[in-house]
């Protein structure tokens, strides 16, 4: 994300929104023409890593990504 904050109050660089735009559109394009399932390497159930900050996959999340044959 593209914050300064070398002032007291947070600036949002400008052209921010529309780059999430464009972000948002792209992600929207991708699951309207494809069809993404968990792939072999993912591990079912989920098992958080314990080591992470973040809420993240132990050994990572491994997506397969199909062409939809229905369009």
């Amino acid at each position: 994300m593209s914050i300064h904050t070398f002032n007291p109050e947070i600036i949002i660089v400008p052209g921010f929104r529309f780059a999430l735009m464009q972000v948002k559109a792209g992600l929207a394009t991708v699951i309207r023409n494809f069809e993404v399932r968990s792939g072999r390497r993912t591990p079912i159930p989920f098992v958080p890593d314990p080591n992470n900050f973040l809420l993240a996959a132990k050994d990572g999340l491994w997506l397969d990504i199909v062409k939809r044959s229905d369009k």
